[in-house]
């Protein structure tokens, strides 16, 4: 069960910088809405529009992708900062090492030689730092 937890995890860094860009560009494409609006970012799209537009059924489906947009941006943060929560509750050269491998892509041979570790020492520091956050 643990190592499912574990291998979820890790998953979950490989997508973190995937993650991280999506959430940029639907932020980009929320802005876009709202300047299509009028350009007045203080507009709530869950309430009434008080002046009337020449096509308010356009105001309707700009109002309808901003709230499906913030939706979906407050999804991916929620997921984002879970990874981030876990990473905070693993000492610093090993979250490290784990960031450079899972988010960064490096390979685990360059990273464990530069912590003087083994390849085998290295994967099992960190399984054994992302067990151990899970739990806590």
């Amino acid at each position: 069960m643990q190592d499912d937890n574990v291998r979820s995890f890790k998953y979950d860094l490989r997508s973190y910088k995937s993650k991280q860009k999506r959430i940029r560009d639907l932020e980009e494409r929320v802005e876009e809405c709202y300047e299509a609006l009028g350009g007045v970012r203080g507009i709530d799209p869950s309430k009434e529009p008080t002046h009337s537009l020449p096509n308010k059924e356009v105001e309707y489906a700009l109002r309808n992708k901003i709230e499906n947009l913030e939706r979906k941006i407050g999804l991916l943060r929620v997921q984002t900062n879970e990874v981030d929560r876990i990473l905070g509750k693993i000492e610093k050269p090993l979250r490290t090492a784990i960031i450079s491998v899972y988010v960064d892509g490096k390979t685990i041979m360059s990273v464990a030689n530069g912590l003087y570790l083994s390849h085998n020492g290295l994967l099992r520091r960190m399984n054994k730092a992302i067990k151990k956050a899970l739990i806590d």
